[in-house]
């Protein structure tokens, strides 16, 4: 009994320092070389963004580097992620695909970019923002 519980204990104790580590104490990962292909594909658009990295707490199995971009003249920013692979990234798009204020999850290679928060009254922009996201081609 006493090693079942120190065993229990022992993986608690291994989980909730690998979650403290990814959730908290990990370094925030740099944008790849996609994500500053994206920012300049956005720019070229006419979309003014700025990109600042934000921390994940994701495995690096699963997403590699996450940020967003800052719009000027826009009050909400454009999400996205970089997956390791293309099916990871596609694994991502559907997991944000299934949360009710995450829209318009778009997969373009191994980004993954979607609108938080974004509404009903924010259309006019998203299509924008969707329009040259669709003619982003990932090198």
């Amino acid at each position: 009994m006493r090693y079942a519980l120190l065993a229990i204990l022992l993986a608690a104790l291994l989980f909730g320092g690998e979650w403290t580590y990814r959730s908290f104490l990990r370094p925030v990962d740099p944008p790849t070389p996609e994500m500053v292909a994206l920012g300049e594909h956005l720019k070229a658009a006419g979309l003014l963004a700025r990109f600042y990295p934000v921390r994940h707490g994701f495995r690096h199995s699963q997403v590699s580097a996450h940020g967003a971009y800052e719009l000027t003249s826009f009050p909400l920013p454009i999400s996205v992620s970089a997956c390791p692979t293309e099916e990871a990234a596609e694994a991502h798009r559907q997991a944000i695909e299934r949360s009710p204020n995450l829209l318009n999850p778009t997969r373009k290679g191994r980004l993954v970019i979607w609108f938080p928060m974004w509404g009903d009254d924010t259309s006019e922009m998203m299509v924008k923002v969707s329009n040259a996201v669709a003619s982003f081609g990932p090198r």
